[in-house]
């Protein structure tokens, strides 16, 4: 009798004080954390939910916030816990992170963070970044940074208006064309022509025209330096041609006009360039 009630003394305690169920969602192993950073995650049941930072902090969270989807593992949705946490006031490199309630482990997760030379708290900061062909290659994001969390945050999702790179030599019989594109901050992308052209006779002229790049087209007009005062469409076509249709030139009497009249068109194949990721199509 008295060794089944050891027995019972020393099994209970496991029984009693099991860990509840629960995960830690953020961080998910191996992610990177920065910023103003939400641990967050559920447990079913516990009176203090804390997140304890490699062995060296422990952090109490805030527990009960609702979540639905946690009624099928726990009969009941107020399971929900975060807790912010600055990480520019961790070292740069690997941490840890482990979940307990009341005391009992319930997960762990190891995640990283990048060195910052900017300091614990960034302020009187502005920003932005383009992340082209996200979340597919059709579309660029748009992240502006925010002080409040110490990180971009997503403020636009926008068509991509570069299927392929246009920067670079355009070139056909008569036309040796170099284009380059460029963005004010993350505003619209503009383009910059800058184009010899010869005719039968041996004449020459020069175009320098620029516009902002449109989805369907782009509308070039001249910049200084330009022969005349012209305005044209450009069109990305397929295999790597691009169509300029010119829609006025003026004076008209002037022989830069004789070029680029009214209603011409020029065709132009890329030329490819060594540094390029992508092999043009074959003529």
């Amino acid at each position: 009798m008295r060794a089944l009630l050891l027995l019972s003394m020393v099994f209970l305690p496991a029984v009693c004080y099991a860990a509840p169920k629960g995960a830690l969602e953020n961080p998910q192993p191996n992610d990177y954390a920065s910023g103003i950073y939400l641990f967050s995650g559920w447990v079913c049941e516990a009176e203090t939910v804390q997140i304890d930072l490699d062995g060296v902090q422990l952090l109490d969270a805030a527990y009960g916030s609702d979540r639905l989807d946690t009624l099928p593992f726990c009969g009941d949705r107020n399971n929900g816990f975060g807790i912010l946490v600055n990480m520019a006031n961790l070292a740069a490199g690997d941490h840890q992170a482990t979940l307990y309630a009341d005391g009992q482990l319930v997960a762990q997760s190891a995640f990283k963070t990048a060195d910052r030379s900017t300091g614990e708290f960034v302020q009187d900061l502005e920003g932005c970044a383009i992340s082209e062909g996200f979340p597919i290659n059709s579309k660029e994001t748009i992240l502006k940074w925010t002080t409040s969390i110490q990180g971009f945050q997503i403020t636009e999702e926008r068509v991509h208006p570069l299927p392929d790179n246009i920067d670079g030599l355009w070139n056909n019989a008569y036309w040796e064309a170099f284009i380059w594109t460029y963005r004010a901050d993350c505003g619209p992308t503009s383009l910059f022509m800058h184009a010899n052209v010869t005719d039968g006779a041996g004449g020459k002229d020069v175009l320098k025209m620029a516009g902002q790049l449109g989805a369907e087209q782009t509308l070039l007009q001249s910049t200084a330096g330009d022969g005349a005062n012209r305005e044209a469409t450009l069109r990305i076509k397929p295999d790597d041609l691009i169509q300029i249709e010119f829609t006025a030139c003026g004076p008209v009497d002037i022989p830069s006009c004789e070029f680029t009249p009214e209603g011409g068109r020029a065709i132009l194949k890329k030329v490819p360039n060594i540094m390029s990721t992508t092999t043009p199509a074959s003529p």
